[in-house]
Order: structure tokens, then C-alpha cells, then sequence
């Protein structure tokens, strides 16, 4: 697949835009409104901010997926996309790692949301808790479900798609856990 990233803000921007800003209101507690980001914020990983009643801010991420994506799941279960290079290392690139990985973000929560004839489902993530989780997995979830790339025409992203659950399963283990009782 070959994608650009003015065709997916175009994309993320029209009435799939508008079904996730009301996604956002209504998921999280107290939120008055929610924001597009500009273009320079966008490319950085935040695409929405919502504001909450006390004036916190909050950064979503929002990865829509495509309509049609249904006929990939296994056992028709929604999967959710994690990225491992954003761009991959080549003889062109020295590679930039993906959105997943990245330590560097204002990213607090990561939103999946789906064509409407695909599921009615969406999941609110929380960033630095999926990092977590696809650090300690990825490389297992790479081997069980493969990896796929996508194409710009200059670079190339490569990316696991793991089912709901079983990223779910993973950030609650990362939830979970015991404290080393020798230190």
C-alpha cells in the first residue's frame, strides 16, 4: 500500500474527523472540547488535544483505519496497527524508529477508531503504556503475525497489526507487577 501523509490528514480530517471528536468528548471524564492540532503538531504525533473542565490538556493520536480493514482481522477481531519504523533503514535512510517506540511525544492517549461498516468499536489507549507493552512483545507479536510495510514512493513504514485483546492483555501486564523485594 502506498499512502502520503496530506491524502491521511485529509483523511483523518473529514466526517471520520468529526465521528472522533465526538468520540473523544464522550470518552474522556470531564472533557469540554477537543481541538485539531495544526499541521507541525500533527507531524509530531498529536492530532487532537481535549481539554478537560480544570484546563488540563490531554494529546491524541488517532489512527483510522481504513474501510474494508475487516477482511484482514483473524477470528473478526479488530486489530490495532503498532508501527516499528517509521521509516525504515536503507541504503537511502538512516531510518527514523515509529510512532509506537517513540519516547519523545505528547502523545498521553492513543485513539483506534474503524469504518462504521467495519465495527462500531474504537479504543482509547494510553501511550506510554502501549510503548511499554510493544517494547516488551514486539518482537513475538512480529513473529506470530508478521510485519507489513507501506510505501510513500521515497520511504517505507513497517508495522505489526496485533488483535485488541491481546494489546490489551500486554498494557494490563505492564499495569501489573511485583516489586523486586532484594533491592
Amino acid at each position: 500500500m502506498t499512502y502520503d501523509f496530506d491524502e491521511r490528514l485529509k483523511f483523518s480530517q473529514g466526517q471520520r474527523g468529526a465521528r472522533d471528536v465526538e468520540i473523544l468528548k464522550s470518552a474522556i471524564f470531564d472533557c469540554v472540547d477537543v481541538r485539531k492540532t495544526d499541521t507541525e503538531t500533527d507531524k509530531k504525533g498529536v492530532d487532537y488535544i481535549a481539554t478537560l473542565k480544570d484546563g488540563a490538556e490531554i494529546g491524541v493520536d488517532v489512527k483510522a483505519r481504513d474501510k474494508g480493514i475487516s477482511a484482514y482481522w483473524k477470528n473478526g477481531e479488530e486489530d490495532l496497527l503498532l508501527e516499528r519504523w517509521s521509516i525504515c533503514p536503507d541504503e537511502n535512510h538512516a531510518g527514523k524508529r515509529g510512532w509506537t517506540l517513540s519516547k519523545e511525544t505528547n502523545v498521553d492517549y492513543v485513539l483506534y477508531t474503524f469504518d462504521a461498516e467495519d465495527s462500531d468499536k474504537y479504543f482509547l489507549l494510553p501511550y506510554q503504556l502501549l510503548r511499554m507493552a510493544f517494547r516488551h512483545n514486539g518482537r513475538k507479536w512480529m513473529d506470530e503475525y508478521g510485519t507489513k510495510f507501506a510505501h510513500s514512493g521515497s520511504w517505507k513504514t513497517e508495522f505489526v497489526c496485533v488483535p485488541a485483546s491481546v494489546l490489551i492483555e500486554a498494557i494490563k501486564a505492564e499495569m501489573q507487577g511485583t516489586v523486586d523485594k532484594s533491592a
